[in-house]
């Protein structure tokens, strides 16, 4: 069985991958700098250099403060707003949950679809069910012939194998 995935569900998956390291490092950063006194005065000592302070932060929190997020609490601390940091945590947070779920769409066919015919699945499928899909095509030739759709609880068995079942079951009745 072959999976394919379309360029809208790897960037979809960065996003998720990129974004939970940001939430959880600023978090803990959060998490410390409220707790530990000495850590909160010297990131307000007006006499410390930026560096410093990262060096601070970075001493304290040496798996938080790395690469991109140092850079960014450079900044911060640079316009003076590293105290907004609760704010941005939570503006981050809430476009994190702004983004809907995606629901799954398994789409599985006897034979592999041609690229035309999986756009106008695509087309279909979002008509009928909404743009917040991530569709899977599979292959499974058992089906003989046809498409097999799973959205979320909801089948539609197109599939030969599938009539065939259903005829079975209605002659043996």
């Amino acid at each position: 069985m072959s999976v394919q995935a379309r360029p809208q569900d790897y960037a979809a998956a960065i996003y998720d991958l990129a974004l939970e390291p940001w939430l959880q490092n600023l978090g803990t950063i959060q998490k410390a700098v409220k707790s530990d006194a000495a850590l909160r005065a010297g990131l307000d000592d007006a006499g410390l250099s930026t560096g410093e302070k990262l060096e601070q932060l970075s001493q304290a929190l040496p798996n938080a403060v790395t690469g991109e997020i140092r850079k960014f609490l450079g900044t911060l601390l640079e316009a003076g707003q590293f105290d907004q940091l609760d704010t941005i945590l939570l503006e981050l947070d809430r476009l994190a949950r702004r983004r809907p779920e995606r629901r799954l769409a398994q789409v599985t066919s006897a034979v592999p679809l041609t690229e035309p015919e999986e756009e106008t699945m695509r087309a279909k499928l979002v008509e009928r069910f909404g743009t917040d899909l991530e569709i899977q095509f599979e292959v499974d030739a058992s089906l003989i012939g046809g498409v097999y759709l799973r959205v979320g609880d909801q089948v539609i068995d197109g599939s030969v194998a599938g009539k065939l079942a259903a005829l079975r079951d209605h002659l043996t009745a």
